[in-house]
């Protein structure tokens, strides 16, 4: 049976995720990049540590509990959120989209290195399928920009996704925690790197107005509920499967184009959609798959 539950965690993830990019423009109107990343973690860290108390989850209790939730901050937050914040302000977005829309790819690698875990064939095909529909959606303008100019951006990208996959593995191998509490715990020790550099540069670029609307989006939608949902996720069905939000944020940003900015819906676009779900059903992993392969390694 399909996972269900597992496909509604990605498609939230990658519905809050998807406009993050041209918030953090909004946002960069009124804030400097580290004064965002500061902010984003800072409100996050508020409202998910409110929730872990309220719903009697608490923080981490453990050393050892807390060194991964350090660990965790830095890979999912400190390092990701820097780099592409920095990136947005010297390179299109468009661009910034792709090197995330291949963290797939990138994730699949350091599952079969890392965690030991077989990778079926049917995988590399669904991600394979996913990402040519991925460079259809992108066009040739788009792709004929990567690598021209602004390497050291694109580096910084290529970094996050990185990072972001190394977070997910990270996800994998934490003991056992309730999502709210290991999310707040992650927050707060983003939270406690960041502040002490950026936190007196918010205070002092703090004004009303759409910077300050966008700042307060990314930091309780994308960065609160969206740190929520990839924890749960990527515990329930693994980092691969919850990678292919980086295949899903540009169908999301495409639909939000044709009926928010009235863009136009061509055929290449409709069959890049059509690739991408296709390669997303195709790489699916579902749940007695795991199981049945937890217990032959446990034999």
């Amino acid at each position: 049976m399909t996972d269900w539950i597992s496909f509604g965690a990605v498609l939230a993830r990658s519905i809050t995720w998807c406009a993050s990019f041209a918030i953090t423009v909004i946002a960069l109107e009124g804030f400097t990049p580290l004064s965002i990343v500061a902010g984003r973690i800072g409100l996050a860290a508020l409202v998910v540590i409110s929730a872990a108390l309220l719903l009697g989850a608490g923080l981490p209790r453990s050393r050892n509990h807390w060194g991964w939730c350090l660990v965790l901050g830095i890979l999912s937050l400190v390092f990701p959120f820097g780099l592409l914040t920095w990136a947005v302000t010297r390179i299109d977005s468009s661009v910034v989209a792709i090197f995330i829309a291949a963290g797939p790819l990138i994730v699949l690698l350091i599952t079969r290195v890392v965690l030991k875990e077989p990778v079926q064939p049917r995988q590399w095909a669904g991600f394979a399928v996913g990402f040519a529909g991925l460079v259809l959606l992108a066009g040739p303008d788009v792709i004929a920009k990567l690598g021209v100019s602004a390497a050291l951006p694109q580096m910084a990208c290529l970094a996050a996704v990185l990072s972001y996959a190394l977070a997910a593995i990270t996800v994998k191998k934490m003991p056992e925690m309730p999502p709210v509490t290991a999310t707040a715990g992650a927050l707060v020790c983003a939270a406690v790197i960041v502040l002490p550099f950026a936190g007196g540069s918010l205070i002092q670029d703090i004004a009303w107005g759409p910077a300050l609307a966008a700042l307060a989006v990314l930091g309780l939608a994308q960065t609160g509920l969206a740190q929520l949902l990839r924890f749960y996720a990527v515990r329930r069905a693994g980092p691969v499967f919850m990678s292919t939000v980086g295949y899903l944020i540009p169908i999301w940003a495409g639909l939000l184009g044709v009926f928010l900015l009235g863009e136009r819906w061509d055929v290449r676009t409709a069959a890049s959609f059509g690739l991408i779900m296709l390669g997303l059903l195709i790489a699916r992993t579902r749940p007695e798959q795991r199981q049945g392969a937890t217990g032959s390694g446990a034999r």
